[in-house]
């Protein structure tokens, strides 16, 4: 039985969201306060999501799969916080609200923890946040970020921790991240217990390097096969045709498809089809959202289609697998 923890105080949280966040990042970072509390049988967290559109009046902020998400008020009514988790991917690296770059100084300067997830590193160091620091973010996003702060040393590792900063490069490193913090705040034998919810058999830590490894080992098989497999796994949300994505690694289509053939023994098609959905297979094994969401966080346009396809490659349908917590 987990015995339940008596914390001194909450732990007060803001979740700010910029329009064009990634939904993955945003819902494994909320779930695991969420797991935390749901453990403790008390509000070991309490947490509130803020708009950080420039629309002051905005009552939703959609993520970058066009996902609505509700928020309670935009960040300019937020006072003072314990813990700010900045969601922002599209648009993050361009960027150019100077009130919220003043209120994340102001968050810092009062002695509040900024997380920063995905491609929201953008946003700290616009607001001068990383100077004199190391960060992570989104690999995809690395060549712009050495562009625009070649000051900044970025570190590839799956996060980041800094003096009351600290960045992840999004998807399950979210998890990892919030994961560290609850066992900053509560205990690492309690965030174990957190991870056990989401069969995250093991918190890692922050000097695990992000997969660029394994992409190298790709790209030494098939210099166009590790390229495109590294696009596809980055573009799970927003899936592009694969003409685009052959283009995108200055390849042919068929002779793509010929890598694929070669390696994979199947077609970059189905390839790309079956990454985005054993990405949603781990959502479902790992989280509690609704299998709308789950669809649209893997680039179904429907979940009746999801369902379809998700049960054609695993033989049975996603509520079965969530009811029978398999494997």
């Amino acid at each position: 039985m987990l015995q339940t923890i008596k914390a001194s105080n909450t732990h007060h949280v803001s979740f700010l969201l910029l329009p064009g966040f990634a939904l993955t990042s945003f819902s494994l970072a909320i779930e695991a306060l969420g797991v935390a509390n749901r453990l403790n049988g008390s509000s070991l967290y309490d947490f509130h999501l803020y708009s950080a559109a420039n629309e002051l009046a905005a009552t939703t902020v959609r993520s970058s799969n066009g996902v609505p998400i509700q928020v309670e008020a935009h960040f300019s009514q937020l006072d003072s916080t314990d813990l700010v988790v900045l969601c922002a991917y599209e648009g993050a690296s361009v960027c150019s609200n100077k009130a919220l770059f003043a209120a994340l100084r102001k968050f810092k300067r009062a002695g509040s923890q900024i997380a920063a997830l995905t491609s929201a590193s953008f946003l700290l160091a616009r607001a001068g946040l990383l100077d004199g620091q190391r960060c992570t973010l989104f690999t995809e996003d690395i060549p712009v970020f050495r562009e625009l702060y070649p000051q900044i040393a970025i570190q590839e590792n799956i996060y980041t921790i800094g003096q009351n900063i600290f960045t992840c490069a999004g998807g399950m490193t979210s998890l990892d991240m919030m994961l560290y913090i609850v066992g900053k705040d509560l205990g690492t034998e309690f965030a174990g217990k957190v991870a056990y919810q989401f069969y995250h058999n093991k918190i890692r830590s922050a000097d695990e390097m992000q997969s660029s490894q394994r992409y190298l080992e790709l790209r030494m098989q098939s210099p166009c096969l590790g390229a495109a497999i590294e696009f596809m796994e980055k573009h799970i949300e927003q899936p592009y045709p694969i003409q685009t994505v052959a283009e995108k690694v200055g390849a042919s289509v068929r002779s793509l498809e010929q890598a694929f053939k070669t390696h994979t023994h199947t077609t970059p098609v189905q390839y790309y089809l079956q990454l985005r959905l054993a990405q949603a297979k781990t959502m479902i094994e790992e989280t509690q959202l609704p299998f709308s969401t789950i669809a649209q966080a893997t680039g179904f346009s429907s979940q009746s289609y999801f369902t379809k396809r998700f049960r054609a490659l695993y033989a049975f349908s996603p509520s079965e697998l969530r009811n029978a917590k398999l494997l």
